[in-house]
């Protein structure tokens, strides 16, 4: 069987070291083109990434620590989010997972001495699908015939569009942001978590790492030029006594979601898949999950035979309910605004309506209500502190209700961020998500 991975960002290296773990029977070809960099900032990962990362590479957090300047993360610090702009965290549950920050192009130079697949370096300027496989078009005019590819090749042109309407994707507007401007500070003492504060243009995070500080803004651009936002953002760090920082670029992004990943022969993958922000670090989560999804699927198939539409078609609807899911969660982040009265947090606030606007979305809000009401008996607050896998098992589990997650999220995560930013406060219990989203 020959299977090709497309990309030499994080997701194709992670789908190039599992495929090598788990079909070692299998020919490899890893096709991306060297010319095209790596954006290399720092990322927070969820607790997904450790498990994946020991079990198909054998390395842990050492050797990350060593390599990637990686530290460790237990969640994310919200600052100045929801109705008094409390802080607030949103914890790892249970206790004993653990998530990692590092430096992105660091891991995949990592995770690249565990795959054993052939070197294509070409530009791919065509993939087709056939009754007997796909078709990979090189630059070169070479034309290699493979069973299955999985395509890691980054957004694809119709996720960028300028709103317009667009059958093969979703766009998810009820994310707010899509730009970031993005900045390297010196190293701080900021241990454990990423930090998100709430700015009046958007949000700013950082990532600690060890000799180093990954920092960005996120905004909205058709609300705020970079020029506002990069006043904004230095003022805040000459606040922060920060003088010196690395100015980083910018990027914009679409948050997307292709309405169907898998065709019966080709996988989209990572950013090919889907986008969204990056608040809960959802990304690499992602990536991991669609991976091991292609890779059970081509484990149980016969690749001469021909493609279950059926099938094909149920586990499209998996991977999208996973990810409309979490964007669900990454917006709901917004419906109690912040500290700031601006035109950015006015769309915010208004992000759960926009999804309930959504025909792809609103049968998930259904489903969302449950969580939200289960978060609410839980004492949100209070679960960040639980140090002790013992203590977290004799108070905390004994009072969940649901066991399966809403997307990569359980009703502890509703807890803590329904909690953190006041939306119990302020709503009727039993009121549904995403009705009348409270305005802080």
């Amino acid at each position: 069987m020959k299977i090709a991975i497309l990309g030499g960002g994080t997701a194709g290296f992670i789908a190039a070291a599992h495929l090598t773990k788990t079909e070692p029977k299998a020919e490899l070809l890893h096709i991306y083109d060297s010319r095209i960099p790596t954006i290399g900032v720092g990322e927070g990962t969820t607790p997904r990434f450790p498990q994946w990362l020991k079990h198909t590479t054998g390395l842990d957090f050492a050797d990350l620590q060593e390599h990637c300047g990686a530290t460790l993360k237990t969640g994310t610090r919200f600052e100045g989010w929801g109705t008094d702009g409390q802080t607030f965290y949103n914890r790892f549950q249970p206790t004993r997972l653990i998530g990692f920050h590092f430096d992105a192009s660091k891991v995949v130079g990592l995770i690249a001495e565990h795959v054993h697949a052939q070197y294509i370096d070409a530009r791919v300027v065509s993939l087709d699908t056939t009754d007997a496989g796909a078709l990979v078009a090189l630059e070169s005019g070479a034309t290699l015939h493979c069973d299955y590819v999985l395509d890691a090749r980054g957004f694809p042109k119709s996720a960028q569009t300028d709103g317009s309407s667009d059958d093969d994707v979703i766009q998810m507007d009820w994310i707010p942001t899509g730009r970031a401007i993005l900045r390297r500070l010196p190293a701080s003492d900021l241990s454990g978590v990423t930090r998100a504060v709430a700015r009046p243009h958007g949000w700013i995070f950082q990532i600690p790492l060890n000799g180093t500080t990954s920092c960005g803004y996120l905004f909205n651009s058709d609300l705020n030029s970079d020029d506002e936002v990069e006043a904004d953002f230095s003022a805040f760090l000459n606040n922060e006594k920060i003088s010196e920082w690395e100015e980083r670029g910018a990027l914009s992004y679409p948050n997307f979601l292709r309405r169907d990943l898998f065709d019966g022969r080709v996988f989209s993958i990572g950013n090919a898949a889907s986008f969204i922000e990056p608040l809960e670090a959802t990304s690499i989560g992602a990536s991991i999950l669609q991976v091991r999804a292609a890779q059970r699927w081509i484990a149980d198939s016969e690749p001469n035979t021909a493609n279950d539409t059926a099938a094909t078609a149920g586990w499209n609807r998996a991977m999208r309910s996973y990810v409309l899911r979490n964007s669900l969660f990454v917006a709901w982040h917004y419906a109690c605004g912040s500290r700031w009265d601006t035109p950015f947090w006015d769309l915010a606030r208004s992000s759960m309506e926009r999804a309930r606007n959504s025909e792809d979305a609103r049968p998930h809000l259904q489903q969302m209500n449950a969580f939200v009401d289960a978060g609410r008996a839980l004492p949100g607050l209070s679960l960040a502190g639980y140090d002790d896998q013992e203590s977290w098992d004799r108070e905390v589990l004994p009072l969940l209700t649901l066991y399966e997650p809403f997307g990569n999220f359980s009703e502890l995560n509703f807890a803590q961020i329904g909690h953190g930013m006041g939306y119990y406060n302020t709503t009727q219990s039993g009121a549904p998500a995403y009705v009348n989203a409270p305005q802080g």
